[in-house]
């Protein structure tokens, strides 16, 4: 929607309306607070709240105090509407991607806020020299919030639309400025800024009334902080606005410095368990919501000054998150299993590896179990991956969907990281046919798979074996159409490379059939018994159960002649 849609400016007012001073001159839903507070000392939020969703304001009514057009140097459009002896009303204006800095509202005792827009409200506790983020949502337009002089907030246009806000704000005694000596919290420099006017951020010196020493903020609240000065100064930047370079660069060292690693890490430890799994999930979600929101931003820089960095070190971060804390926990266990269990001698066999990725356990195979590397093949779909991969063995660009192999079969197929649940399940039993297809008579599959149940044991933080390399992971179960499948939402940090680097990997479905249902499909492809094992202990899961202990299996099937 356009500012034009939203807000269109009467015609008798080419400019922003001036303060009213006589009250009769208000709209009559603004009249009406005026009438309802006049005279009135001592308020709760909650009145002034229930006084606001009486009088009934459309944003109409605020039209003439619209101010969309503000200054590029300033967080949003900020217009006195009225001004009576110990209240004020004002109108703020939000373009899309204005936000106002962390501040409370200086000599205010009490009052309300109206928003007529897809708003953004996020409250801070500030307590013993810390600041933390209690929440952070999103308004619905019409909704009224009560304030206290002890809310300390932010709000925040994160949507494309125009909208405006309507402000009440009031204290016991009379007094010029009702919002007068607020605190703006500078988290950056961790300093309050005193201020007379608006609450924006990268605020010059001549509109600071003095500072003082201010609240340490934790991991979360300290980033998008960040985040938005970055984006105020970008824009700000690109404006020609004085000093704003410079002062972008160094809010952009700070943004993404690797010295705040120590911090993150001690936040983690303090809301997951030893198992991985988050204990707080107010601060889990939090901090999810604020990494994303500085995962776009550097994603934003870099695809405007080095748009070939976009998928930079994922394969690093595969290896060093997924592949081999996977290899070194139970899949090297169970391939030696199979090889002693089964009597495979892997130097005589050929090997087909669906989904190989970065190659790094099918090079195990070869450096560990005596596979010859002529012999071995792997495909994938992500090319990526398949560059990576043919650093350490044998690979192609290839789906197991639609491979043929050029009449070639094997004696042993491979598929690490149960990697057929992230096929489309209509066609997952084809694509075991297929695999079977490609295998010599009395040939094997190994590879592993997850219960129905994964996510009991599925962890919310990941490591690597050096803690540069962070995973958040949040997952959840969904059903479509009778079938379920596990959602994990997935954000990665690398320090490795002396700064914080952020991917955001989006969220990923995971098929999740029964265990019945998978040895039925390799039952038929393969034409006769198939074998599951509990991928960690490796001991024979029977037929009759649902799920094993570590919620990861491994499917040994043989090809019949």
């Amino acid at each position: 929607m356009s500012k034009d849609q939203l807000f269109k400016m009467p015609e008798i007012f080419p400019g922003p309306r001036p303060t009213v001073k006589d009250k009769a001159l208000l709209p009559a839903a603004l009249r009406y607070i005026v009438d309802q507070l006049e005279g009135q000392r001592m308020l709760k939020p909650s009145e002034v709240r229930r006084i606001v969703l009486d009088a009934g304001v459309q944003p109409a009514d605020l039209e003439p105090w619209s101010d969309f057009n503000h200054p590029i140097a300033d967080s949003y459009g900020r217009k006195l509407i009225f001004a009576g002896s110990n209240f004020e009303i004002m109108g703020m204006s939000w373009a899309p991607g204005d936000y106002s800095a962390i501040h409370d509202h200086g000599y205010t005792q009490w009052g309300a806020v109206q928003v007529f827009g897809p708003a953004e409200h996020a409250v801070f506790r500030v307590d013993e020299g810390r600041i933390t983020t209690l929440s952070r949502m999103q308004f619905r337009p019409g909704d009224v919030v009560g304030v206290s002089h002890t809310l300390v907030h932010q709000m925040g246009n994160p949507t494309e639309e125009y909208f405006m806000t309507m402000h009440v704000y009031g204290r016991p005694s009379d007094i010029d400025n009702v919002t007068g000596d607020a605190r703006v919290y500078d988290l950056q420099n961790e300093r309050i800024q005193r201020v007379d006017g608006g609450v924006f951020y990268a605020l010059p010196e001549s509109e600071v009334k003095w500072t003082e020493e201010g609240p340490r903020p934790d991991f979360p609240t300290r980033l998008r902080q960040m985040v938005e000065l970055v984006r105020r100064l970008k824009r700000m930047a690109d404006a020609g606005v004085p000093d704003s370079k410079e002062q972008l660069q160094d809010a952009l060292e700070d943004l993404f410095s690797a010295r705040h690693r120590t911090q993150l890490l001690r936040c983690l430890e303090l809301n997951v368990d030893a198992d991985g799994h988050e204990v707080n999930s107010t601060y889990w979600r939090i901090l999810n919501q604020e990494l994303r929101e500085a995962a776009k931003i550097q994603l934003q820089l870099q695809e405007e000054t080095r748009p070939e960095d976009r998928f930079h070190h994922y394969a690093e971060l595969y290896d060093a998150l997924i592949c081999q804390p996977c290899l070194d926990a139970f899949m090297a266990d169970y391939l030696r299993f199979f090889q002693k269990q089964y009597a495979v001698d892997f130097g005589e066999r050929s090997i087909f590896s669906i989904g190989c990725g970065t190659g790094l356990a099918e090079r195990f195979m070869i450096d560990e179990l005596g596979a010859p590397f002529e012999n071995l093949m792997g495909i994938d779909i992500s090319e990526a991956m398949v560059t990576e991969a043919r650093r350490r063995i044998r690979a192609e660009l290839g789906d197991i969907l639609a491979y043929d192999g050029e009449g070639k079969q094997w004696d042993i197929a491979f598929s690490g990281l149960n990697v057929f649940h992230y096929l489309n399940y209509e066609r997952l039993e084809e694509a075991i046919q297929r695999t079977a297809a490609l295998l010599q008579p009395g040939g094997y599959f190994i590879g592993d798979f997850i219960a129905p149940d994964h996510i009991r044991w599925y962890p919310n933080l990941m490591y690597s074996a050096d803690k540069q390399v962070i995973s958040l992971r949040t997952p959840q179960l969904v059903e479509d159409k009778g079938r379920v499948f596990q959602e994990s939402e997935i954000m990665n940090i690398n320090f490795g490379e002396g700064r914080m680097e952020l991917n955001y990997a989006g969220k990923h479905l995971r098929f999740l059939p029964p265990l019945n249902r998978i040895r039925a499909y390799f039952e038929r492809a393969f034409g006769g018994k198939v074998s599951l094992y509990d991928a960690l202990s490796l001991e024979l899961i029977p037929d009759w159960a649902d799920s094993c202990k570590s919620t990861r299996y491994i499917v040994v099937a043989q090809k019949m002649g």
